[in-house]
C-alpha cells in the first residue's frame, strides 16, 4: 500500500509540474501579446538599426572609419578599421573584432536571421570581395574595395499592424515609401528573445507591390 501511494504522489507530482511549466510558458506568451502601438514602437527601434546593418555594414565598405594606409599583408585591399562612423544608427559601437560585429548585428536580429543574412553571404564567402570583414593581429579590417549601394526604402511607422502572433514571434506589416513614391507593404518579423525583440526577417517579403 505504501508503494502504491508513493508512485501515485510521484505521478502527481510530475502532472503538477507539467501543468506548471506549460502554464508559465502561456502567461509568457501573453505577457508579449502584441497590439499595433507596441508594433509601432518595437519597429520603431529596430528598423533603423536593421537597415544600417543591411545597408551600411554589409553592403560594401564605408560603414566605419578607416585607415586604409594599414592593411593586412599581401591584402592591400583590407584596410584597418578605427572606428564608428557618425550618424551610424546601428547601435555597433566602437567594433574591433568579427565577434563583436556579431554581437552588434545579434542585437537586432536573432542569431538564425543573422546567420543567413549576413554571415553566410558577407564573412563566411570565398567571392571575389568576401570575406568583407577580417581578424589580423587583433584588429579588424574591411575590403575597402567593396563598393555598395544605396538604400532609397522609406517606413511609414503609422501604418504598422500585427498581422499575426504565435507563442513569442509576431508578424506585423508596415506600408513602405521608394524615392518618395509608395511602394508596397512589407511584412516583418520579429522575435522575442530573452525579454527582448530581434528581427527574424529580411527586407524582401512583401505583402503586396503597388
Amino acid at each position: 500500500m505504501k508503494l502504491r501511494t508513493s508512485s501515485i504522489l510521484t505521478l502527481l507530482l510530475f502532472v503538477f509540474l507539467g501543468y506548471t511549466g506549460l502554464n508559465t510558458e502561456s502567461h509568457r506568451a501573453g505577457e508579449t501579446k502584441l497590439g499595433d502601438q507596441q508594433g509601432i514602437e518595437i519597429l520603431q527601434n529596430l528598423l533603423p538599426k536593421s537597415v544600417a546593418f543591411a545597408a551600411d555594414v554589409f553592403n560594401g565598405s564605408g560603414a566605419f572609419q578607416e585607415d586604409r594606409a594599414q592593411t593586412i599583408p599581401g591584402e592591400q585591399q583590407y584596410a584597418l578599421v578605427t572606428g564608428e562612423k557618425a550618424g551610424m544608427e546601428s547601435g555597433a559601437g566602437n567594433i574591433r573584432s568579427v565577434a563583436e560585429l556579431k554581437h552588434a548585428v545579434e542585437m537586432v536580429y536573432t542569431k538564425e536571421a543573422a546567420q543567413e543574412l549576413f554571415y553566410s553571404r558577407y564573412l563566411e564567402g570565398e567571392d571575389v570581395g568576401l570575406p568583407l570583414y577580417k581578424d589580423y593581429e587583433g584588429m579588424l579590417y574591411v575590403n575597402a574595395q567593396n563598393g555598395g549601394h544605396g538604400w532609397s526604402t522609406e517606413f511609414l511607422y503609422d501604418t504598422v499592424k500585427v498581422k499575426s502572433q504565435k507563442d513569442l514571434t509576431v508578424t506585423l506589416t508596415i506600408d513602405t515609401l521608394v524615392l518618395d513614391e509608395p511602394y508596397g507593404r512589407m511584412i516583418v518579423t520579429i522575435e522575442n528573445v530573452n525579454g527582448e525583440w530581434r528581427m527574424t526577417s529580411g527586407f524582401d517579403d512583401y505583402e503586396f507591390i503597388h
